[in-house]
């Protein structure tokens, strides 16, 4: 650690006592009754679809009412003579005539049961199990006794990749940190509209976002474990399509887990920041998930966290000791030498001979990942550092451990426009072309001989 950074605040660990130790009904039943009356976020049950309402429940009752009282009414004017007559047919009649009655009475049946299924149904989703209160009971306990903030049901507006599809792009569940370095763990879901009659299809991803000290081009790791496979073809399970001519090899095992994406003009800047160590922890760590840095921000997308499992936070917190840890370090004096060319002359800061200028070397020994301090304004950083003090109890501390010297700072350098925002793939003048080229092969030599159709060459 240098002379002028602040001295480091032992970090508290993350308390998830919250999450094991049992429920009190007492203090549960308190709970309901608060968030009801004031109307807390979770005092509804929310999946991304419409839920039903009375005109609803009132549908479902009518393939079941119907047929009762259809019943009921030729029950009431042939009174018993007409359930004697047709006994009596089914009994003494022709086959298969005589299970005519029999064949309609099961159809009325079934019809009445499904309708009874489907009623039981609606109403049971709109009865709130006493699960779903125990969770968010267990989650708000968690954030009360680590410092973090608990949010349900909160809109979405991150720049990364997954943030931007779909209707009702929400947080389900979103725990933030409040003193510190920014450190977002939540479950986010959208939904894609229905068409025609389908029902709108809702999906969901569990994220992490962690807030960097300095901003960096754009970077996509989009991890191949996790790809969709149709008939042996992988697909990105990503909801974009980018650019191909955005990939960038760093060779090795790295390609053979990830499919790295950065911006045409910063294949070095990527380089630079993926260095060996560096690849060689998001194998490790991170080889299932999917990596995003936006700005000053890294996301790490997944399928949706268990939340209410004390590991996740476990895996949180070897992901900021690690992997976060050693990121912080290897861009904390990142500059961008594309930035210059997008301010006035005059305001030019001169530009080192490279584009990013590196860190002095990395201490690996146990004191390489100091703990977080409260954030920090740029402008007055010198007199925190002089007058930094530890807090005076152990729950002002923040919680994880970061590496990198000082407290988190607000991002002040700059990236080129051209290195903000990855290229989504598009439809080229040669892409529509190839497609009429195919096509045209598939009418010309399969098509046309099979059907007998005239082929498009013929004279």
């Amino acid at each position: 650690m240098s002379a002028s950074s602040p001295p480091s605040v032992p970090a508290r660990r993350l308390d998830t006592s919250a999450l094991t130790e049992p429920v009190a009904e007492q203090a549960l039943t308190s709970f309901i009754a608060d968030s009801k009356a004031t109307g807390k976020p979770w005092s509804r049950m929310t999946t991304g679809i419409p839920r039903p309402g009375v005109t609803d429940l009132i549908g479902q009752f009518i393939p079941v009412v119907i047929p009762l009282v259809g019943i009921g009414f030729f029950a009431y004017v042939g009174s018993f003579s007409l359930l004697e007559a047709i006994w009596e047919f089914t009994l003494t009649g022709p086959f298969p005539l005589n299970l005519v009655f029999v064949g309609m009475a099961a159809l009325v049946l079934l019809g009445i049961l499904l309708g009874t299924l489907r009623i039981v149904r609606v109403i049971r989703s709109l009865i709130i199990p006493k699960s779903w209160w125990a969770a968010a009971y267990r989650l708000t306990q968690l954030a009360a006794a680590n410092g973090l903030r608990y949010g349900h049901d909160e809109a979405v507006s991150h720049p990364g990749v997954i943030f931007g599809t779909g209707t009702d792009r929400v947080a389900e569940r979103r725990l933030v940190t409040t003193a510190g370095r920014r450190v977002e763990i939540a479950n986010y879901r959208y939904t894609v509209p229905a068409e025609d009659n389908e029902d709108p299809r809702v999906y969901g991803w569990g994220y992490v976002a962690i807030t960097l000290d300095r901003r960096l081009p754009h970077l996509l790791l989009d991890a191949k474990a996790n790809n969709h496979s149709v008939f042996g073809i992988k697909t990105s399970n990503l909801p974009i399509d980018l650019a191909r001519d955005q990939r960038l090899s760093l060779g090795g095992e790295f390609d053979e887990k990830f499919t790295l994406y950065a911006p045409s003009e910063y294949g070095r800047d990527a380089f630079y920041v993926f260095t060996p160590d560096v690849m060689a922890l998001f194998i490790d760590r991170l080889g299932t998930y999917d990596v995003e840095i936006v700005d000053d921000t890294m996301f790490v997308y997944g399928s949706r966290f268990d939340l209410l499992n004390p590991r996740t936070y476990e895996w949180l917190t070897e992901l900021v000791e690690t992997v976060v840890a050693r990121t912080l370090r290897r861009t904390e004096r990142y500059t961008d030498e594309l930035a210059a060319l997008d301010v006035d002359p005059a305001q030019r800061q001169p530009v080192r001979g490279t584009g990013a200028v590196p860190p002095p070397p990395v201490n690996s020994g146990s004191d390489a990942y100091l703990s977080l301090l409260p954030a920090v304004d740029p402008g007055t950083a010198g007199a925190h550092a002089a007058n930094a003090s530890p807090p005076s109890s152990t729950s002002d501390r923040p919680v994880f451990a970061f590496g990198g010297d000082g407290p988190p700072t607000t991002a002040n350098n700059t990236v080129a426009a051209q290195g903000r925002r990855l290229r989504r793939r598009r439809w080229g003048f040669w892409s529509v072309v190839g497609i009429l080229v195919v096509a045209f092969w598939v009418y010309n030599d399969l098509v046309a001989p099979i059907l007998g159709l005239p082929r498009l060459d013929d004279h």
